[in-house]
């Protein structure tokens, strides 16, 4: 597993091996059950998860509802780092869609390699920025686009999605119902 971690930061800067190893020395192997929360709501939040492999479902609670905000596959690494800095309880919760390996790490542990290592700080920096491009880009289709080219698009840049992800949380992340969502990919398959 620490290997496949160390392939993942890669993507985002060239770290030396004191710096790999520093990373990875951080972190503990952690094994999620399907449908177990690595985070929940309500809960303070003072760890950084690298997901090996393995699905999850990052959502939030509104009234009686579950709203999907996104899907997690592994390798990547995730956290609600508004909790994090904050200090406050967070509102998000995270699932296990399937069982899955992962590893964590304490943020105060990060924060500390962050200070002797600068190059790990520019890693986090490269990650985010692709974080934050993904967000905007979100927003935009939800501002731009109808859901069936929500849909579309969703088939075209994540199919993992589409082939792994239940329809009632596929149809919650689209921000539409699932008799709608039915709807369009009959409308779609009709058109083929």
């Amino acid at each position: 597993m620490t290997d496949n971690l160390r392939i993942f930061l890669s993507r985002f800067a060239k770290l030396s091996e004191e710096e790999l190893n520093a990373f990875v020395a951080i972190f503990i192997p952690l094994t999620i059950n399907k449908l177990d929360h690595l985070i929940l709501e309500g809960q303070l939040v003072s760890s950084i998860y690298y997901i090996n492999d393995g699905i999850f479902r990052g959502y939030y609670n509104k009234d009686t509802s579950e709203i999907t905000t996104n899907f997690y596959f592994g390798p990547t690494i995730i956290t609600d780092l508004i909790a994090v800095r904050s200090g406050k309880a967070t509102r998000m919760n995270i699932q296990a869609l399937k069982n899955s390996n992962c590893m964590v790490a304490q943020f105060s542990d990060l924060d500390e390699l962050v200070d002797k290592f600068p190059n790990i700080e520019f890693l986090f920096f490269k990650f985010l920025e692709q974080l934050y491009l993904f967000g905007v880009t979100r927003q935009h289709s939800f501002i731009f686009e109808t859901p069936k080219e929500r849909y579309i698009k969703l088939f075209g840049e994540r199919p993992k999605v589409i082939a792994e992800i239940p329809q009632h949380y596929i149809s919650s992340y689209l921000g539409i119902t699932p008799e709608t969502l039915s709807r369009i990919r009959k409308r779609i398959f009709d058109d083929l």
